[in-house]
């Protein structure tokens, strides 16, 4: 179906006929004949075909509506939901349809009175729908100008791109690459690791968090799940930074507690950093350092939701500690005295209490000599000024219980805590023991009493809110049983938990719905939430690590559902999965004189070198390579193929036999230069370089004094390259990696791949959060590329580069997700 305008019911006229610039002739070369005047190929998108017949009639490209009946921008419509990966049978999980999310705002454009003026009314705006993070969104963005109008099919949509990088013509932005970069159809596993670490609930609003990731700590991205009809249905949230961007990997949260319209979550990064996380109603989540109120040194065990805000509770080196906050971003660092860890906390009403350890001096005579010794006890402390002050509490021992109390909660009527507890009856021979819980409960945390037993030794989990109690005990053959109580005296069944799962959190929400967090095998574990039904809460892992190309042939190659993967391509565009040998994941390749070659590693707790070949792109074959320490990136010249890794640097002649060279640092790149073979890395936290004629004998190169950074991909045209450090800085070589200039690429820019051309160099780069691409002829100077949807809502990413014959290819992410972005290389 075609837009219909007021000049498409008149005869045809061409542009002759009217004033150049004239109204009329831009709307019958937008909406007319645009494709008959220009002989525009069919498969460009109208507003491509429009700009071109602008140009070919002499005009200039306008945008926006007139002053007197100017459009408002209308939301993108949905993209149709991608069809999920084939599941192989039990544990496959295909990808999640991802509806759109909207674009960064764009500043509306001056009126132009002789511009194009839309015909037809405009659409209502539709309501913006709540959008989980990984869900993909629609990105509509203009080559040029700021703002503009089309119609198609009686649909307006607002086509916009940020002021500071305008579109270039002629070049398209980046797509979806869900169906190009397939998934392995026969995996049995999603291949990534999922945990749900901690879940709490108020009233009827759940919220389980926890991470997924590769299994290294530092790949992991934190999760939340919530539910607002008591575990009925559940979504993914969506977590951003106070500026809008995607949080970095590698931050877990590990406690979460809330109440209506006030949530708040800690946990920690790799390194040991403190990360808080609020929200207001449990769907979306910002994320904010906790602040210097926590050190690397502290353990945070437990968190609570007070009457005055947050509580939270732990210990540092021997003493107990607690953090107040108001709001779940500024926190405020306390102690209790007396007590020498803090292991839980539960509130209830304007009171806290607080469960954890004591360490008290005992004199004992042995013999003649008096002995002290430090014995550590159970205490139990309350607060009733949202933990400014505390004093002393204890839940005492009754009806045959003994131990410590455990799972200090908030429950009907005020607090509760359990007991392990036993009877033993019979004679010596017919002696019998009888294993349960004892319940205690306290309306103000002050004075407890024994008030039930249920049965079961063991008790794994205890916790509960004021809609009810809930205990986890160990049951036959691993597996264990739920118990569940309104009122914490008389208990009655409530399910059994499979024996694989690892119980992390437990909760009851409205009605008595019960929540159970924790994770099963490699996936995450919600009791009775089939998480493979909840949009983006299970993703399979695909990685695209890295592109390469012959003269007739792309290649990329990364991993899949936790396997090696490669795909290939003839144009860049239609890409189709490969069958290889079995691995881990592959990092690189590259076309030489003998054919294709891959490097990464294979499966398994111990890492190995996985090297793959291939004459054709289509057929590839393990080969045997020297054991020890992974190939990381490989790259082919006259002498052959050299690939690096840790320490070393591999020579091979014809893919089969491979010589070994000791390198004094880490490599992370090589590239073959006219004459030369040049290596990039560290030597520890410094930058390394190593160049070779032959890539047998290698010798160190120096970067130049000023210049700190280690070094993370290198690129050769002829005799000069380009080495990019994390940073906005690369360093130039114009002989062949003998000596070394500094270059700054621009301010604000993260650099993350690079590539030779015909042209020069290109080298994408992240923006914190949105994408860049740069260009240049020599490496010396650089011009910022104008490139469409490569910036907006959320986090793009440009990771991997190559030139296929006249085309750039770049894959990288948006959210998470493929993109492939195929442009012809700039000049």
């Amino acid at each position: 179906m075609t837009a219909r305008t007021p000049e498409q019911d008149e005869a045809p006229r061409t542009a002759e006929e009217d004033p150049a610039g004239s109204r009329q002739v831009r709307r019958r070369l937008t909406f007319g004949v645009a494709g008959d005047i220009a002989d525009l190929p069919a498969a460009l998108s109208p507003w491509q075909r429009a700009y071109e017949a602008w140009r070919a009639a002499g005009l200039t490209w306008g945008h926006g509506a007139p002053p007197r009946e100017r459009a408002k921008p209308a939301a993108a419509p949905e993209p149709a939901a991608p069809k999920p990966a084939a599941k192989a049978p039990k544990a496959a999980k295909p990808p999640r349809p991802k509806p759109a999310k909207p674009a960064k705002s764009a500043k509306p454009a001056k009126p132009d009175p002789g511009d194009v003026l839309v015909a037809g009314p405009p659409k209502p705006l539709p309501p913006t729908p709540q959008k989980p993070v990984l869900w993909r969104r629609l990105r509509v963005r203009a080559a040029v100008g700021v703002a503009l109008v089309v119609v198609a099919a009686g649909t307006i949509v607002v086509v916009a791109q940020r002021e500071d990088a305008p579109a270039e013509p002629g070049i398209p932005g980046p797509v979806a690459a869900d169906g190009m970069f397939a998934l392995d159809p026969a995996a049995a596993s999603d291949g990534l690791v999922q945990d749900l670490t901690a879940v709490a609930s108020a009233g009827a609003t759940i919220v389980a968090a926890g991470t997924e990731g590769t299994g290294a700590p530092a790949a992991a991205r934190a999760r939340f799940l919530t539910s607002t009809d008591a575990g009925r249905a559940w979504t993914l949230a969506e977590i951003r930074t106070p500026d809008g961007a995607a949080p970095a990997p590698g931050e877990a949260p590990r406690l979460v507690a809330g109440a209506a319209g006030h949530w708040a979550a800690l946990g920690r990064t790799p390194a040991g950093a403190a990360i808080a996380w609020t929200s207001k109603d449990a769907k979306t989540w910002s994320r904010h350092p906790a602040g210097a109120a926590f050190t690397p040194a502290d353990q945070v065990t437990g968190l609570a939701r007070t009457a005055q805000g947050f509580l939270a509770v732990g210990a540092a080196k021997g003493r107990a500690v607690t953090w107040a906050s108001a709001d779940g971003r500024t926190w405020q660092r306390g102690t209790v005295p007396a007590a020498t860890r803090l292991d839980a906390v539960a509130a209830s009403g304007g009171v806290v209490v607080a469960h954890g350890t004591t360490a008290k001096k005992v004199v004992k005579k042995r013999g003649r000599k008096k002995v002290t010794r430090t014995v550590v006890g159970e205490g139990l402390w309350r607060s009733a000024d949202g933990g400014r002050t505390w004093a002393a509490a204890t839940v005492p021992q009754a009806q045959g219980s003994y131990g410590p109390a455990k799972g200090l909660t908030a429950g009907p009527g005020g607090f509760a805590a359990v007991r392990e507890g036993r009877q033993t009856t019979g004679s010596k021979k017919r002696r019998k023991t009888t294993r349960f819980g004892v319940v205690f409960t306290s309306p103000d945390g002050l004075k407890w009493q024994a008030v039930s037993r249920f049965p079961g030794g063991g008790i794994e989990r205890f916790g509960g809110t004021p809609d009810g109690l809930a205990a986890i005990v160990r049951g036959a053959k691993g597996a264990h049983t739920i118990l569940r109580s309104t009122d914490g005296r008389t208990w009655r069944p409530g399910g059994s938990i499979p024996a694989p799962v690892r119980g992390s959190g437990l909760t009851v929400a409205a009605g008595g719905a019960l929540a159970v967090s924790g994770r099963q095998g490699d996936d995450a574990y919600l009791h009775g939430v089939d998480l493979d039904a909840v949009p983006g809460a299970v993703n399979p892992e695909r990685s695209v690590r890295s592109i390469a190309a012959s003269p007739a042939m792309a290649v990329a190659v990364g991993s899949t559902n936790g396997a090696a993967a490669i795909w290939t391509a003839p144009d860049g565009l239609r890409w189709a999965r490969a069958q290889v040998p079995p691995g881990r994941w592959l990092t690189d390749a590259v076309h030489g004189s003998r054919g294709w070659a891959a490097v990464g590693r294979t499966a398994g707790a111990v890492a190995a070198p996985l090297v793959l070949t291939s004459q054709d792109g289509q057929a590839w074959q393990k080969v045997a390579f020297p054991a020890g320490p992974v190939p990381v990136a490989v790259a082919a010249g006259p002498s052959g193929y050299v690939a690096v890794g840790p320490r070393t640097a591999w020579r091979s002649a014809d893919l089969r036999t491979w010589s070994r060279a000791v390198l004094d640092g880490v490599p992370a790149d090589v590239a073959a230069a006219d004459g030369a073979y040049v290596a990039v890395g560290a030597r520890g936290k410094a930058p390394a370089i190593w160049t070779s004629p032959d890539g047998v004998k290698w010798t160190a190169a120096k970067p130049p004094p000023a210049f700190t950074a280690p070094l993370t991909g290198v690129a050769a045209h002829g005799r000069t390259l380009v080495a990019l450090s994390a940073s906005a800085t690369a360093l130039v070589s114009t002989d062949a990696g003998a000596t070394w200039t500094q270059r700054n690429l621009g301010p604000g820019l993260t650099a993350a791949a690079v590539t030779a051309t015909p042209q020069g160099f290109v080298v994408t780069a992240d923006t914190g959060g949105d994408a860049a691409v740069l260009t240049s002829p020599d490496g010396t100077t650089w011009r910022r590329l104008g490139v469409a949807g490569l910036s907006g809502h959320g986090e793009q990413r440009l990771t991997a580069l190559t030139t296929l014959g006249a085309n750039l290819l770049a894959t990288g992410t948006d959210e998470g997700t493929p993109t492939l972005w195929r442009t012809p290389v700039p000049k």
